[in-house]
């Protein structure tokens, strides 16, 4: 059977937590190629969940950081058989938690912890535990940006953390065309295959025991590529050419095979390690043992030091430096400067001759002269009447030359008689040398360069292998400080702070609680986004509902239901709004607004005011939402505005008041409901039922000096306030045109 959706996963595990029954390929997106990387990776399955668990698979090979935090998302929702909309529930609420996630986001300083704010949404009333490490966690993250702010932000902390995201990988490493890998072994073969090491290395698989002569067979093979890596069954066995290396099993790896891979993969990211080791410097001269020990943890200044020493001798291209090895310097300077090496030998032979032959008087017999008289003077008849000993001179000088030449290309006695090859067939002035063997001698130049390159590529590899992984955690843990310190400095700029869990009440009671969006507003200084009177200085306010109260509200009477009434443009929306901010970051495990109180609800809903009365089908799918969430045993909180704006004003009050009349019937539901028909529903709903409603305004005293509204902004309980037309009208009869203040005078005299 294939599980496509989340929703599938959890149809098959139910309610239990039994994790035995959990396996990789539950999770959706690991596939068999992606669970055997992270079975090899961490060697068994429980551990390679256990990394899912936490989110750090972006350290197996081929797992982006993005797919990493997916698989973690997908693993907590299933494991725990909840999901972000089962807690959210409608999309009003999921907008706002939205909102409130893309407000944080600007804080991180990678992409890691942008993502991984997706796995955060509000938890219900049954994962208290995890509510309480969130919480410990996230009150360590305050208490550190607090105290050490100041240092961090003059060490330029958020700048090195900005540049965490610039890890390479190495998965675009151009394929190594001068080299070849032999095998006649299957179980080799298999693993070449699961490498996918022919993505990099031209590969041959072959049977030995079917070629007659090796040495002709594998001297093609080292006449055409650089270096020839044979691992089998008959590594001792093989001819002797300088390229033709043989590994046994012990030595057969990625890093024996193509090094390039691990030392590019730190050549690309050494800019990202010096950030790191700057980070690193800074958290250990804090001196801080617990606040972040956590990420102290996982710091080993040996590691460090290792880290910083051997990437030093790597260039920018992932190459080796000059001094780190002289035999490789010197193989490399020959390989790059033969051409003009060969030049500098031809025209030295040259002018050797020329000087010496210049300086001699060479005689010649007069029977000689006649001779060559007598004949067709050519070329050819000439040369047979120089003296033997200008031959001998030009064979002394060009050997000469060669022998030099043999010392400049660092050659030995194994490489061959270079001298013999290398001389012309035809001796010629001025002297060139032999043209098919310079070709082949820059060849063997060039391979062995090359073979000396791959040795001491392979021994760095092996080196540098030992501190990837070290690399690669260290480098997921600098990733969660970002996240640690990220809501850290979020909470420090919007005041925020650990709620209050009540385990025994439910409800909420917050106290000095400003939105989200006019504290925005206030530090950014946007005069559009809000009135000009609360942008500088935006007003907190104090809410309650249910059995939970703060120390100085005992006497507060505690209803299931409150309804908000008052003026326009009060401030009651943003009264709802900004107790339903407060209420997701708190069951998030966040720092929340305010001094906040509160028991977690296993459902969230708002509904925002209709712009219109609702059309029939809509009217009526409105009502069986009610009627269904009203019914539903699950612990919910309800914010909704104005509802009444669902149908015409008539019967509004009747068919509000009938859905109060069911919520209530059920003990856990809590609801704040915006309305201005308060006296209306008053009429509709029986005593008994009213003694769990509770009636709170928000009302206008007057106009300001510049016409705007004098309101509290916080909520008086227990309190019908009057919505207050009359005040809007006033303003408008002191402002506009001459005709427009005559009009609204007008209408101003009829209150």
């Amino acid at each position: 059977m294939v599980l496509h959706t989340i929703s599938d996963k959890l149809k098959l595990l139910g309610n239990k937590k039994n994790s035995s029954i959990f396996k990789l390929d539950m999770i959706p997106g690991i596939g068999k190629k992606i669970q055997e990387r992270l079975k090899k990776f961490y060697i068994t399955e429980s551990n390679a969940l256990n990394a899912i668990e936490a989110g750090v698979t972006g350290i197996v090979p081929g797992i982006s950081y993005k797919q990493a935090l997916k698989y973690a998302q997908y693993y907590f929702q299933i494991h725990e058989n909840i999901v972000k909309e089962d807690i959210l529930v409608t999309q009003d609420i999921r907008d706002i938690y939205s909102k409130i996630i893309d407000l944080i986001s600007e804080y991180t300083h990678t992409n890691y912890s942008k993502l991984k704010l997706q796995l955060y949404f509000p938890l219900p009333s049954n994962k208290l535990t995890l509510l309480k490490e969130r919480q410990e966690y996230f009150g360590k993250s305050i208490e550190f940006y607090k105290k050490y702010v100041e240092i961090l932000e003059e060490k330029e902390l958020p700048l090195f953390l900005s540049k965490l995201d610039d890890l390479k990988q190495t998965e675009d490493i151009h394929k190594i065309s001068n080299r070849l890998i032999i095998t006649d072994s299957k179980q080799v073969e298999r693993y070449l295959q699961e490498e996918n090491i022919d993505d990099f290395v031209k590969i041959e698989i072959i049977d030995l025991n079917k070629i007659s002569n090796w040495d002709t067979f594998f001297k093609e093979y080292c006449d055409n590529f650089d270096v020839v890596i044979y691992c089998g069954n008959h590594s001792h066995d093989l001819p002797a050419f300088g390229n033709l290396i043989s590994l046994n099993s012990k030595e057969f790896s990625t890093e024996s095979l193509i090094p390039e891979k691990i030392i590019r993969f730190f050549s690309l990211n050494k800019s990202l390690i010096h950030s790191m080791i700057k980070i690193i410097v800074i958290l250990k001269n804090l001196k801080e043992d617990h606040l972040i020990s956590k990420f102290l943890d996982m710091i080993e200044i040996k590691s460090i030091k290792d880290l910083k020493e051997k990437t030093k001798i790597l260039d920018d291209f992932g190459e080796i430096i000059p001094g780190i090895n002289d035999e490789l310097d010197e193989f490399r300077r020959v390989s790059k400067d033969f051409t003009s090496l060969i030049h500098e030998t031809e025209n030295q032979i040259n002018e050797n001759i020329k000087k010496e032959i210049s300086e001699r008087s060479i005689k010649i017999q007069g029977k000689q002269i006649l001779d060559l008289i007598r004949t067709d003077v050519t070329l050819e008849n000439i040369r047979n009447y120089i003296p033997a000993e200008v031959d001998d001179l030009i064979n002394e000088k060009v050997q000469s030359g060669l022998l030099n030449l043999e010392k400049q290309l660092k050659l030995k006695k194994l490489d061959g008689n270079i001298a013999a090859n290398l001389m012309p067939e035809l001796i010629e002035f001025p002297i060139q040398l032999n043209e098919k063997e310079l070709d082949s001698l820059e060849k063997k130049i060039n391979s062995r360069y090359n073979t000396a390159k791959y040795y001491e590529m392979v021994r760095i590899a092996k080196v540098l292998s030992k501190n990837q992984e070290y690399l690669l955690k260290l480098h997921q843990t600098l990733l969660e400080f970002d996240f640690f310190y990220a809501i850290g400095n979020f909470a420090f700029d919007y005041h925020l702070s650990i709620p209050e869990l009540d385990e025994t009440n439910h409800g909420f009671y917050g106290k000095e609680l400003i939105n989200l969006n006019l504290q925005k507003a206030a530090l950014s200084g946007d005069i559009d986004s809000i009135s000009i009177t609360d942008i500088f200085n935006p007003v907190p306010i104090n809410y309650q509902l249910g059995d939970i109260v703060g120390s100085s509200s005992h006497h507060l009477s505690k209803g299931s239901l409150n309804l908000l009434t008052g003026s326009n443009s009060g401030g009651k929306t943003m009264c709802i709004i900004t107790c339903s901010e407060s209420i997701i970051l708190a069951q998030m495990g966040f720092p929340s607004l305010g001094h906040f109180k509160f028991h977690p609800f296993d459902e969230i809903y708002f509904f925002k005011k209709s712009n219109g009365q609702l059309s029939a089908g809509a009217f009526e799918t409105t009502l069986l939402q009610f009627v269904q969430l009203a019914q539903s045993s699950k612990l919910k909180v309800v914010f909704a505005d104005e509802l009444e704006s669902i149908t015409e004003p008539n019967a509004a009050s009747k068919v509000i008041s009938g859905i109060f009349s069911l919520f209530l019937t059920n003990p856990n539901n809590y609801g704040v409901f915006v309305t201005h028909l308060v006296d209306l529903l008053q009429r509709e709903i029986n005593s008994d039922q009213r003694k769990n409603i509770r009636i709170d305004g928000i009302e206008a005293t007057g106009l300001d000096k510049n016409l705007q509204l004098i309101v509290d902004r916080s909520p008086r309980f227990n309190y019908v306030a009057k919505s207050t037309p009359e005040l809007i009208l006033k303003r408008l009869a002191q402002s506009g045109t001459s005709d427009q203040r005559k009009f609204f005078s007008s209408l101003l005299d009829k209150f």
